[in-house]
């Protein structure tokens, strides 16, 4: 089996494997809560690094999760690292998980009672030796996933399209990839298609969607593109549709901003940036960016 040696080289070897037709994310079996309720996270490895076994899972816990317990599993050692008692951290370690082997790492938490009902990310960090790779799982609170399209911020116009609500998240260092998310509407009679994106940041910028197959939540290139019917709002946002940074050759780093430029088959090219948010964060602050 390959020992992947190095963060840097992970981030070649993953861009390749991303960008195959279908990746899967780690994610929660159950992904529906609500506040004040108790939440049983199961999370899903689906695949190790590239080649290397997984050795340690990192789970760091959003605002308003208390009361956790997390469930030990044999051979691996469990921590819960915190302050006065509050549990901020899950970290099993010790372990390994083949890259073609499946896991599963649970915990139990409550979400407050004042939490709104939203899209509530838990920042995952799964290690292979000196591997690192970076996801966001999300538990919603309300009756579907919130929208988190508009934010604030300048609305742009290109044709008879507006853009709203562009927004990042920092990435961990030397992550291979970052994701990118903005609110479309088509105001006019035709439908138009989002067609590819480009930036300075990454080589390769694809449009995916999320879906679950078989109780797991599966990445998929569109390679034809994303419509935007005629008078409808098509929203790409954590946990759905989205832009996918392959091979970013910098990390996206909280307060500054990554300029992409979208072209549409009918609007034609226009250039926006993406407002960089906080590493799990779970909504846009443009208070701290100046958009167009």
């Amino acid at each position: 089996m390959i020992r992947i040696a190095s963060r840097a080289a992970l981030a070649a070897a993953s861009a390749l494997a991303i960008a195959s037709p279908a990746m899967a994310h780690m994610s929660f079996e159950t992904a529906q809560s609500a506040p004040g309720e108790q939440f049983r996270g199961v999370l899903v490895l689906p695949h190790g690094c590239d080649g290397a076994p997984t050795d340690t899972i990192r789970v760091t816990l959003p605002h308003g999760f208390t009361d956790v317990s997390a469930e030990a599993k044999d051979g691996w050692t469990l921590e819960t690292p915190g302050n006065d008692g509050d549990v901020s951290q899950i970290v099993w370690s010790g372990g390994a998980v083949p890259d073609d082997g499946h896991e599963t790492f649970a915990f139990t938490g409550t979400f407050a009672d004042d939490l709104p009902e939203t899209d509530i990310l838990f920042a995952v960090e799964q290690m292979c030796g000196d591997v690192a790779l970076g996801w966001e799982p999300a538990v919603s609170l309300g009756d579907a996933p919130a929208d988190h399209g508009h934010h604030g911020g300048d609305t742009i116009t290109v044709g008879a399209l507006e853009l709203s609500g562009a927004f990042t998240r920092a990435t961990l260092p030397n992550a291979p990839v970052g994701g990118g998310y903005v609110t479309i509407t088509n105001t006019g009679d035709e439908a138009d298609r989002l067609v590819s994106a480009q930036s300075s940041f990454s080589p390769d910028v694809q449009i995916h969607e999320m879906a679950v197959v078989n109780d797991v939540m599966d990445m998929r290139q569109l390679p034809e593109g994303l419509e935007i019917p005629a008078g409808e709002t098509v929203t790409l946002a954590p946990g759905g549709l989205h832009m996918m940074f392959m091979n970013i050759s910098q990390p996206f780093v909280q307060g500054e901003s990554v300029p992409v430029t979208l072209v549409f088959d009918r609007a034609g090219a226009v250039e926006i940036d993406l407002a960089v948010q906080a590493f799990g964060a779970s909504g846009m602050d443009m208070s701290s960016h100046e958009g167009h």
